[in-house]
């Protein structure tokens, strides 16, 4: 790229732009997202976070009210609800109560969980499940209520990835449980989600990845924006589920989940990452709680793999070393932080000093990369990098500010791996009309690109 004064444009071979003396930075990455799931929760009605149930049906009685007809051909959908603090799991009776025959999902922030009403449990075909589903129960529901025509998905989800492109986001690695290299490609020949994608895949395809010869890293045409990702494994559950696998029980817990899940026996967690190993797959692990992430860590030693571990919320001491002597890389979500701190300290109240070990996990040389988990969190790598950095994302203290780690180190860990602009290197940059080196607090949290690059194609711009 050349300046030259005007606004951006495009010839045959070259984009030339301005950029008028702007900080210009590698493009950033979003490492973890649920990409159908992001676009379906951008047109969710939202209820708080932090609200009980009571407030919860509130919500969802003010947004019925709202509704014209009657709404009982479609599944009216919410998201965002945590119910970690709650003192017991709400039924579909709770929610009929204020719905009478509609049908109403919400899913939880975490993805974890979805409270339904029973006109919805029918609709889903899930009858005779209880009203509030949690882990495999959850993800199937979840599954079903993506059902939405593809063009009209893929629509939202375009709009969902150039809001991203405008906070200097070139790149994410989908994790969702139904999508593939041949959904993405038809989606960037359409024109839409300008950026580069890594696609996961899960176990029960594991076998038609390997019959087809995916291997991570591979494009799916040369030269394509699409590559094939990681074999991703779901190993544990969610803190805020109460179903996160520690070592120590979660309190006032009874019966055999006291101490959260394993979703997958150790040794069948080995097989997979060896056969991920051999068919040139890099596995990718779920695990939150410190039993799960040991085990993961097991496994990836006995299976000889690298790869990822995603999450890595709560980490015990004698686990640190290992990321990096076994080749594992920290998959972690900074702004998880924000929702997860207050119930962190509540029910992991002896535990909470060794939850979002940032500092410690590079301290012990582990590579750490950065991501959202959206919808669980914003696609805005931004605020990401600012809690990451301060230990906050709101006007509340610091938590455990030993953990906080530097603005070099965050943006390290934003950037796939490229640590420069560089002359010959990838076409993928943001720049900034600030140095994110001198920002503090909100200003931090809300940088807007001037422009960003993916693929040497302009994705966003304000020039």
């Amino acid at each position: 790229m050349r300046p030259t004064t005007g606004r951006p444009r495009d010839t045959d071979d070259v984009t030339v732009a301005d950029l008028d003396g702007r900080t210009v930075i590698p493009g950033l990455w979003d490492e973890h997202v649920h990409a159908e799931q992001w676009a379906l929760a951008s047109r969710r009605f939202e209820v708080s976070q932090t609200a009980s149930p009571a407030e919860v049906l509130q919500t969802v009685h003010d947004h019925l009210e709202r509704l014209p007809g009657d709404g009982q051909d479609i599944i009216i959908q919410g998201f965002g609800l945590r119910a970690s603090r709650w003192r017991a799991d709400p039924s579909a009776a709770d929610l009929d109560a204020v719905c009478g025959p509609w049908p109403v999902a919400i899913v939880s922030a975490d993805l974890h969980s979805t409270w339904c009403s029973t006109a919805a449990l029918r609709k889903l075909g899930m009858n005779g499940k209880a009203g509030f589903l949690t882990e495999a129960d959850s993800f199937a529901a979840q599954t079903r209520l993506a059902r939405v025509p593809r063009r009209i998905l893929n629509g939202w989800l375009d709009q969902c990835c150039r809001r991203a492109a405008a906070c200097g986001v070139v790149g994410i690695r989908d994790m969702e449980f139904s999508s593939s290299v041949d959904v993405w490609t038809a989606r960037r020949s359409a024109g839409g989600c300008p950026m580069r994608v890594e696609v996961s895949v899960y176990p029960d395809r594991l076998d038609e990845a390997v019959d087809r010869g995916l291997r991570t890293g591979r494009p799916a045409t040369p030269g394509s924006l699409v590559t094939m990702g990681p074999l991703k494994i779901i190993v544990d559950g969610s803190m805020s589920t109460r179903s996160a696998w520690c070592h120590r029980p979660y309190p006032g817990a009874v019966g055999p989940d006291r101490t959260g899940v394993d979703s997958v026996a150790p040794d069948e967690l080995v097989e997979l990452m060896r056969r991920a190993r051999a068919a040139g797959l890099t596995p990718a692990a779920h695990a939150i709680g410190d039993l799960a992430v040991g085990v993961v860590l097991d496994a990836f030693e006995r299976s000889g793999a690298h790869g990822f571990l995603e999450h890595a919320q709560l980490v015990a001491d004698a686990d640190l070393r290992r990321f990096a002597q076994l080749g594992v890389t920290a998959s972690v979500q900074p702004a998880h932080l924000i929702d997860d701190r207050e119930t962190t300290d509540a029910i992991w109240t002896d535990r909470a000093a060794r939850s979002f070990r940032f500092r410690d996990l590079l301290e012990a040389g582990a590579r750490l990369i950065l991501g959202s988990d959206a919808p669980v969190s914003p696609v805005d790598p931004w605020l990401a990098i600012r809690v990451a950095v301060e230990r906050t994302g709101d006007d509340r203290p610091a938590w455990h500010p030993e953990q906080a780690i530097t603005m070099s180190q965050a943006l390290r860990a934003s950037t796939h791996g490229i640590d420069a602009v560089r002359v010959g290197g990838p076409a993928d940059l943001v720049a900034l009309d600030a140095n994110p080196f001198e920002l503090h607090g909100d200003e931090l949290a809300s940088p807007v690109s001037a422009l960003t690059m993916a693929g040497g194609r302009i994705s966003h711009t304000r020039l």
